[in-house]
């Protein structure tokens, strides 16, 4: 019977451990949901390595604001079918690694600054540049209609 009690409470006390241990490793935590997406730390801290230096304000307080606002237009780009091309885009991905190559050396080095191989990198911005071009138009869009007065802008 002493030796059951014994078994069942290191049982408990190993058990206990994990769980503790486990708590402590949190992979990403969801700052902010817009809609049904989330905003998650990861997204923000990836966004401050990126552009840290050229954010006024507090970071943490810009960058899930700014993320916020990419996600509603999206958000509304998506309920009003508002597409880009992926030829437009292919090509504008095509631009850009070309820019870097250019200016880091070569595909090598790039992928070496990044972390990332090519592909993964091409990924990311075709994601990133085909969000930017919906956003754009979104905001066209919404702007198109809209002729201030020359009184209405100075205020």
């Amino acid at each position: 019977m002493q030796h059951m009690n014994r078994l069942i409470c290191l049982t408990l006390v190993a058990l206990y451990a994990i769980v503790s241990s486990a708590q402590n490793d949190v992979v990403d935590e969801v700052v902010w949901i817009v809609g049904d997406e989330a905003i998650l730390r990861s997204d923000v801290e990836r966004f401050r390595n990126d552009y840290g230096n050229k954010i006024k304000g507090n970071p943490y307080c810009v960058i899930p604001e700014q993320l916020a606002i990419q996600k509603l237009f999206l958000h509304q780009a998506e309920l009003d079918s508002i597409e880009v091309s992926e030829s437009t885009v292919s090509s504008q991905v095509d631009m850009r690694m070309n820019y870097y190559i250019s200016q880091i050396g070569s595909k090598e080095k790039m992928e070496e600054y990044f972390r990332k191989t090519s592909t993964e990198i091409r990924e990311e911005m075709m994601t990133m540049v085909r969000n930017q071009m919906i956003i754009q138009q979104m905001q066209n869009k919404l702007t198109e209609k809209i002729n201030p007065t020359p009184a209405e802008v100075r205020r």
